[in-house]
């Protein structure tokens, strides 16, 4: 087993990656956060698998409620039901949330627990490849806010409600990865190659030369695999907890994603959804010259191999699409934000105007 630390002062706190852990995640919990009561939120696709195995670990009481994780549910009423589940199983500030599944599980988990009597400890337990590297570690939760539109459609924005709530432990037992279908493999795949391009040459390379490996679920690559991406992000969490600096670099692809993500028509997983937003985003910083064209034929290769989208299943009209950017969380004064890659890294961006953007959404396939 790895144990990668984020240091956040009393906030602190590690994460294990292994394989075999989550049969031992009663102890490891009870260590860190020894309570006589668990409450546990369960992704209904592995509640009779993972989700069994993760309580009978505990030898104390637990309780638990399950989730269909998908977009459309993740909104206050998925919230209200957690909460309402916790104080009928007399859930008090002393029972520790336990969320095992996917991103999707964590992000309202995350927020349900941290909300719930003004917070309770919360452990995050991902299963899937996404969460590992990303979702679970870092402390964001949210959940999802109709946004209505022209013609009077309504999409559902981004993450545009949560807080910031930090984990007491993460536990990735890559194991869980074997039940994980190859869809949802590539979804992670994403988040690791925008991790790799934050600057992180050699993951890049890396991840290239182990494609094979990965989709075979060798145990030891996805260790490495998920524990290299791990301590990326958690050495940038480290520095800049809240989002005020270096941590929105991670939003890499991200704006242009949460556009089309919600877009029932595209059904588009979010690693699906990140993967066409990168390509946007190499697109803008080719046009501003941040990057050159060999780069952005590498990246599209990459994701390519990958079995990843490029480009959109469907047009989009560009308009609507700015739009809903418009109202992403990380604008200001309705004035876009992107965050673009470089040779080196990242970059913020904050005066990229419309025509620009609208070029970008055009290179993935968006119609004016």
């Amino acid at each position: 087993m790895k144990t990668i630390s984020v240091p956040l002062g009393d906030r602190s706190y590690s994460i294990h990656v292994g394989s075999g852990i989550l049969q031992k995640l009663g102890g490891l919990v009870g260590e860190i956060v020894p309570a006589s009561k668990y409450f546990f939120v369960l992704d209904e696709n592995i509640e009779s698998s993972h989700g069994q195995i993760a309580m009978h670990s505990f030898s104390e009481d637990t309780d638990a409620c399950s989730l269909r994780a998908v977009e459309s549910n993740k909104t206050m009423d998925s919230i209200q039901d957690i909460w309402s589940a916790m104080l009928s199983y007399g859930c008090d500030r002393t029972v520790p949330l336990v969320a095992v599944g996917g991103g999707l599980v964590g992000d309202v988990g995350g927020f349900a627990a941290a909300t719930f009597m003004r917070g309770v400890s919360v452990i995050q337990v991902p299963t899937t490849l996404l969460a590992m590297v990303d979702a679970s570690i870092g402390g964001k939760t949210g959940i999802n806010l109709p946004i209505e539109h022209s013609g009077g459609q309504v999409v559902l924005g981004k993450n545009l409600a949560g807080s910031f709530w930090q984990p007491a432990l993460v536990v990735a037992d890559v194991d869980t990865l074997n039940t994980l279908d190859d869809r949802q493999l590539r979804c992670g795949l994403a988040e690791c190659v925008k991790h790799a391009m934050l600057g992180h040459e050699k993951l890049l390379t890396w991840i290239e030369q182990h494609l094979v490996e990965i989709f075979a679920r060798d145990t030891s690559t996805l260790v490495e695999l998920v524990s290299e991406c791990a301590s990326i992000k958690a050495e940038v969490v480290a520095q800049d907890e809240r989002e005020s600096g270096c941590r929105a670099l991670l939003n890499l692809g991200h704006t242009f994603a949460h556009a089309i993500e919600p877009i029932r028509e595209l059904s588009l997983c979010h690693g699906e959804a990140v993967s066409i937003g990168l390509c946007a985003s190499v697109f803008c910083a080719e046009a501003t010259g941040l990057v050159d064209a060999d780069y952005v034929d590498r990246i599209r290769g990459i994701l390519t191999n990958i079995g990843l989208p490029i480009r959109l299943p469907a047009s989009v009209n560009i308009e609507e699409l700015v739009s809903i950017m418009q109202r992403d969380k990380k604008t200001v004064d309705a004035l876009i934000r992107l965050i673009l890659p470089t040779e080196e890294g990242a970059t913020i961006v904050d005066e990229i105007d419309d025509g620009a953007i609208g070029l970008a959404w055009a290179s993935v396939g968006a119609s004016a």
